[in-house]
């Protein structure tokens, strides 16, 4: 399953907007647990006035991911634009009954 959106959160240094591109790829385990796209977009929204570090906010949903659908692995990709330089940070997780989680 791919999830494909954009968001925007605050950047925690300069207080300016970012605007995020976000990509969301899990495999769902055996119990066919999936994201509903409206739900996704209105987790997205909860991002709004967080002041965090993308790189933070990458773990964050891959953690909430395999928590909500408990999928075998989930991968999250954030892509932003920070003045003239393009970041982008990536979290994989594994999620299933063998994954230990920290």
């Amino acid at each position: 399953m791919t999830l494909r959106s954009v968001f925007d959160a605050v950047c925690p240094l300069t207080g300016l907007v970012d605007r995020y591109e976000v990509f969301v790829e899990y495999v769902p385990s055996s119990e066919k647990l999936y994201v509903g796209a409206y739900s996704f977009q209105e987790y997205l929204e909860s991002f709004k006035n967080t002041r965090d570090y993308q790189e933070h906010i990458t773990s964050r949903i891959a953690r909430d991911i395999c928590e909500a659908a408990k999928p075998e692995r989930v991968r999250v990709i954030l892509r932003g634009v920070h003045g003239a330089v393009e970041i982008e940070s990536e979290t994989v997780l594994e999620c299933g009954p063998s994954a230990k989680q920290d």
